[in-house]
Order: C-alpha cells, then sequence, then structure tokens
C-alpha cells in the first residue's frame, strides 16, 4: 500500500472514531441531533403539557376534513367580454367640440370598457362536473369561466343557471370521477358547533380556516334584492375566516359534509373583521336541482309581507314570545289571500316546522315550487287555525290588498283641532285631510305628526306623515277617538296600530301606553 493510500485510510478512520466520540455525547441528545459549538443544549425534550386523547382526536378530526373536503372546492376566474365600444374604438374625444375635459377620461373610458376579472370558489356537487357558487362571482361572466381543481386540471366552465334572489348558481365543467361534496342537513345546525370554511381568498388557493356557527336565521342584509326589494336572506352566522374569494366556496362540518355555501361578509374594510355568512345548504341544495333541471328557478310564493314579531307585537296580539312571523300584507288575488289569510294573522308552522323569523319563512317557502300546497298552523285572534294553501309562481305586477276600515261615512267626523298630543305615546296626531287621502289612498284614519325625540312611538318605528289607520283592529276616525281609546287603555298595555306609511306599506305597530 502506498503512503498516499495509507493517509487516506488513515484520515477516514479519524473520521470515524472522531464521529462515534460526538455520538456518545450529549451533542447527539439534543431535539436537532446537534448542539451549539459550546455545548449548550437548545430547549427541552417533551412540550409542557402531554397531549390529551381529547386533543389528539380534535387535532386528527381537523386534518382528517381539511383532506376530504379541499379537493371538493375549486377556484374560478371570471372574464367579462370588453365593451362594443371598446372594440370598435369608439369613445368621446376630448379634442373634439363637446368632449370631456377631464384629463383622465380616456384612461377611464378603457378602464370601464376594458375586459374584467374576478375570482371566487365554487363547490363540486356531482361526479360529472355539476358545481355550485355564488351568483355574484359569475354574473359578469361574459367572456369566460374558468375552473382549476385542488389536483391542478384547468376547465373551461359554461354557465347553467343563476339565482339572484339567494345569491346562487351553478357552472358545469367536462369531467368525471371529481371528488363531491356530501349534503349535510342545515336545520340541524347549532350555534356553537365547529365549522370548517374552504375556498381561495385573496388569491391564496386552497385555504382552510376554521371557526363556530356564531348565529343562525341571519337577515336584513340587503344583498339579493330585487327592484321591489325582495329577497331570500336566512345566513348561517361563522367567524371563521373569510375574505374576498372565498364566495361560492363550502362551509363543512366535523363530518366533512357540506352545510352552506359562503357568500358575504361583514366588514367596514372589504376584509374580514369577525363575521362571515353562508347561504344553508338546504336551500342551496334546493336552487342547485332547479337550474341543473331547469335552468331556472321555479320558485312558490305565499304571497304574503310579513315582519318579525317583537316582545310588544307578541304581547298585544297574544302569541307566545319567539313564536311566529306576523303577516303584514297580502297580495291580491295570491294564494294566501285565495286561502284565506287574512293580515295581522301569524304564521307559526310550515309543513309541521316552526317558524320563529320572517327570513326563516322565506327560507322554507322558497325551497319548495310553485303549485306545490304548503300547510300553515296559523294563530288568529287568540285562535290556532290550519289552512292548506296552494303556492303561486309570483307575479311581477302583484298589487297589495289595502287593510279593510270597515267604516261608513256616519263614522268619518274628524275633529276640529288641528294636532292632539297623545302624551303616553310620545306624539301628535291630527285629523286626514283630504289631500293625504288621496296620496295614501285611505278613506280614514289620522296623521301622525310631530314624535317626541326617543319616546314611544318613534322607537317603535312610527314617524311624521304616517297614517293611523286602526287602533285594537277598531277603524280610527279621528284624533278625539284615538285619544278615547288611549284613556281607556291601562298603562303597560300594549295598543296595536295599523300604519300606511308615506311610501305604501302597511305595517302593524306596536306600542306601550305610559302613564
Amino acid at each position: 500500500m502506498s503512503k498516499k493510500q495509507l493517509f487516506i485510510v488513515g484520515t477516514l478512520m479519524a473520521m470515524c472514531v472522531a464521529i462515534g466520540v460526538l455520538l456518545a455525547t450529549d451533542w447527539g441528545k439534543t431535539p436537532f441531533g446537534f448542539a451549539g459549538p459550546n455545548g449548550v443544549k437548545l430547549g427541552v425534550d417533551n412540550p409542557p403539557v402531554a397531549t390529551s386523547n381529547e386533543v389528539k382526536t380534535l387535532n386528527d378530526a381537523f386534518v382528517a376534513v381539511s383532506k376530504a373536503v379541499t379537493p371538493e372546492v375549486v377556484s374560478i376566474v371570471v372574464t367579462s367580454k370588453a365593451s362594443a365600444a371598446m372594440n370598435n374604438d369608439e369613445g368621446d374625444d376630448p379634442d373634439e367640440e363637446g368632449g370631456s375635459s377631464d384629463p383622465f377620461e380616456m384612461f377611464k373610458q378603457f378602464r370601464d370598457r376594458a375586459p374584467q376579472r374576478g375570482s371566487g370558489s365554487g363547490v363540486v356537487i356531482t361526479p360529472d362536473g355539476y358545481i355550485l357558487t355564488n351568483n355574484h362571482v359569475v354574473e359578469a361572466g361574459t367572456g369566460s369561466i374558468e375552473v382549476d381543481l385542488n389536483d391542478g386540471r384547468h376547465f373551461d366552465a359554461k354557465l347553467i343557471g343563476r339565482d339572484s334572489l339567494t345569491d346562487l348558481a351553478v357552472i358545469k365543467i367536462a369531467a368525471t370521477d371529481l371528488p363531491t361534496a356530501a349534503f349535510g342537513n342545515s336545520e340541524e345546525l347549532q350555534v356553537g358547533q365547529l365549522v370548517l370554511a374552504v375556498g381561495n381568498p385573496l388569491g391564496l388557493n386552497y385555504t382552510v380556516t376554521q371557526g363556530i356557527v356564531s348565529a343562525l336565521g341571519r337577515g336584513q342584509l340587503n344583498l339579493n334584492r330585487d327592484r321591489e326589494g325582495y329577497g331570500i336572506e336566512d345566513f348561517i352566522q361563522t367567524d371563521a375566516a373569510i375574505n374576498p374569494g372565498n364566495s361560492g366556496g363550502g362551509l363543512f362540518n366535523l363530518n366533512g359534509a357540506l352545510i352552506g355555501i359562503n357568500s358575504a361578509i361583514a366588514t367596514r374594510t372589504g376584509y374580514y373583521q369577525g363575521y362571515g355568512f353562508a347561504i344553508p345548504v338546504n336551500l342551496a341544495r334546493s336552487v342547485a336541482q332547479d337550474l341543473i333541471d331547469n335552468g331556472h328557478v321555479n320558485r312558490g310564493y305565499i304571497g304574503v309581507k310579513i315582519a318579525n314579531l317583537d316582545a310588544k307585537l307578541a304581547k298585544g296580539l297574544g302569541v307566545p314570545q319567539g313564536q311566529g312571523v306576523l303577516v303584514r300584507e297580502l297580495v291580491r288575488s295570491g294564494a294566501g289571500e285565495q286561502a284565506g289569510l287574512k293580515p295581522n294573522d301569524v304564521i307559526l308552522e310550515v309543513d309541521g316546522q316552526k317558524v320563529t323569523t320572517s327570513n326563516h319563512l322565506q327560507s322554507i317557502v322558497a325551497q319548495k315550487h310553485a303549485g306545490q300546497d304548503v300547510k300553515l298552523k296559523v294563530f288568529r285572534d287568540g285562535t290556532i287555525i290550519e289552512k292548506s294553501v296552494k303556492l303561486k309562481a309570483r307575479d311581477e305586477s302583484e298589487k297589495i290588498i289595502e287593510p279593510t276600515s270597515n267604516t261608513d261615512d256616519q263614522r268619518i267626523q274628524r275633529d276640529t283641532q288641528r294636532n292632539t298630543k297623545l302624551a303616553e305615546l310620545g306624539m301628535e296626531v291630527r285629523p286626514l285631510d283630504n289631500a293625504t287621502r288621496k296620496s295614501a289612498e285611505v278613506e280614514s284614519g289620522v296623521v301622525v305628526g310631530n314624535v317626541d325625540m326617543y319616546g314611544e312611538a318613534m322607537n317603535q318605528g312610527l314617524r311624521r306623515g304616517d297614517v293611523v289607520l286602526s287602533v285594537n283592529r277598531k277603524p280610527v276616525s279621528s284624533p278625539a277617538e284615538f285619544q278615547q281609546m288611549v284613556d281607556n287603555t291601562q298603562s303597560g298595555q300594549i295598543l296595536l296600530l295599523q300604519v300606511k306609511s308615506p311610501g305604501g306599506s302597511t305595517n302593524l305597530v306596536a306600542v306601550e301606553v305610559k302613564k
């Protein structure tokens, strides 16, 4: 063996001995296998709290659900077409007579007419490529709708149908054997239940956030209204982080079942500030089925305008608090009128399902079709009755039935004084003049004048110019008559006022007499 070979062998042997010494010392006992240059051990071997079976089970559940449902959620990119003016190079020339003097006008025209892109999420609901998403995600998709799957595949999608009143839409891609969501039952949800939101927020694809169901039956968000102000809103509220791009993604329970379609956030900045809102899956499923089968929703309507019952209205009507939805008005020739419903009825149940809020009632009925029969349990004048209603399609030219006053000319005797102060209610009333009678389209009543700031009338929503048609279902034709009714009512009792606003809507208002 040459000297060179002996040197190499000796060097290798020395290195092996050195490594063996290191492994026999504390250098090999640190969490990462090595200590610092001075032999200082970093950290300790065990965490301060041992993992309990309960914590491990919860962690494993989050991991398992995330792995299972993420492939069911897709990324959607929507591109709108350039406007005709953009394509034809048309537009105002600022150098021509009458052209715009704004130096940024040409830029603004380009911006407004150029193709626009937006993004969102969707949930696969059939193995052959039907995808459920939000209407607001795809409604601008006049150019193209593109879908990216979790496995990296890319597809062009076609629009199957949209429903603006629920903010839902269905698109379709040409694929097979796709991971498909399992539908849960949103009627079984409870506040406090753990949920996961999956989507593509802020360009961060396939993000999973965790939270709880913060509230159920959220309405009055004014997100999905049509020209007449009608909308269907019965949202699941969650504190799972939802941001722009999450729209159309899924809200899942810890079984991995789809329980909602993420739709909106409560924010003043445009980004997550604590609360998001999802469309209940029972409603989403019904709409999706209609859109796939027909391309549109065959929705049935009772033909009523409804309102929630507050504590004073419930007390005045004699309804147990927390039960039922008030019928404010009926649509002329609508399903409700033909079934014998009346204004001030309280709907307690629909097909055996209790309802406590107007948006919950809308959501239940929205899952049913025109021509379908529903059974209503109704509270009327202290008695519970049942009504069978055959739902109708909505008539855009529908007319509201005005409440009847059952008055004749002998009852219309107006007080000569211009204003009567009803201190017990915190407001003034005056006789009905001819101009108000004509504009409000009423035959009798009294007009609300000044309303005390933060008084009982104001707190219950009465405003100057409202017309009070009846008190406790008895027509009122003069301020003196109204005053007499107040005088005959004990302090703390409720008066039910049928009120028509200057906007034309009729409401039942409960005011407490304070003497």
